[in-house]
């Protein structure tokens, strides 16, 4: 990762491609490093024409770039450029949590660009009621990354995060396939040596994904209308382990705006990282059942 690198006005996105088939765009999460993917994107290229965007933040850029501060409208328009230069047609896109908002945003201001959208777990804040609490957490964690005190946010974040005291439950939970069977008895996959070795180096993108990434994307506002006009092509999704955790209470909190389902899918928040072949099983199951969507015309 990666195979190939798109140049935009100010900055350059980094892509791999991989299989045949339908087009298939993955908008990986946190700072947008496609690498993470590979072991599910693996599984899914004998299906699909897969490709895995990486953010501008974690791709490759010229030297003198400057990444200021992020926002999902650009990164929705960096993913119209990869959409536009590779593909022939409008693909599935699916996103993970930062890369979820940025679906959603895709969808909702793009819709020709966009066959389905499939968003996992996106943290959406504005949309519980007690986003200014929330928010104020994220600004402390960017205060804290700022100040280069990187232990300290990642403290912030978990107990924000992780296991919250939120509850706001999702109006319907579907699953798709046979991958449930037999679950609880399972593990999550370890990860291989160039997984290891990629985690290792995402650090690196910490500052800029805490200092000016996390803020803007949390506390975006999903344009509920115009995602309204395209709910039949949109597959809100959460992790079977992620109940307790602050990105299922934002998705369940957008299903319930939208007045759509919600689909469960193997792991937690990082259910396609930990879990990537039951992940790619029920990510076809949930695709193949919702294969009638197509674009507009």
């Amino acid at each position: 990762m990666p195979n190939g690198t798109i140049e935009l006005n100010d900055a350059t996105v980094d892509y791999e491609r991989k299989g045949e088939g339908p087009p298939l765009l993955f908008i990986p999460g946190g700072s947008g490093h496609g690498g993470v993917l590979e072991r599910l994107t693996t599984r899914l290229a004998d299906t699909y024409d897969v490709v895995t965007m990486c953010s501008r933040v974690a791709s490759q850029q010229k030297p003198g770039t400057v990444l200021g501060e992020q926002h999902p409208k650009v990164h929705a328009e960096d993913a119209v450029a990869v959409i536009d230069a590779l593909f022939e047609e409008a693909p599935i896109v699916v996103g993970f949590s930062s890369g979820a908002i940025t679906t959603l945003e895709l969808l909702a201001h793009h819709p020709g660009h966009v066959r389905l959208a499939v968003v996992h777990e996106p943290p959406l804040m504005n949309l519980l009621p007690e986003a200014e609490r929330l928010r104020a957490e994220m600004a402390s964690v960017r205060a804290s990354a700022r100040a280069e005190d990187f232990a300290e946010a990642a403290v912030t974040i978990t107990a924000t995060m992780v296991d919250t005291d939120i509850r706001f439950e999702a109006p319907a939970l579907r699953r798709f396939g046979t991958w449930a069977d037999g679950y609880a008895d399972t593990a999550p996959e370890p990860p291989n040596p160039e997984l290891l070795e990629l985690l290792g180096r995402l650090g690196e993108l910490q500052p800029v994904f805490l200092g000016h990434m996390l803020v803007p994307f949390t506390g975006y506002e999903p344009d509920l209308p115009a995602l309204a006009a395209q709910a039949e092509r949109l597959v809100l999704a959460v992790g079977v382990d992620s109940h307790k955790d602050l990105p299922f209470q934002t998705t369940a909190a957008l299903a319930s705006r939208l007045g759509l389902p919600v689909a469960e899918l193997p792991g937690g928040h990082l259910g396609s990282v930990d879990r990537p072949t039951q992940f790619a099983e029920a990510l076809k199951s949930l695709l193949n059942a919702n294969s009638g969507h197509v674009p507009p015309q």
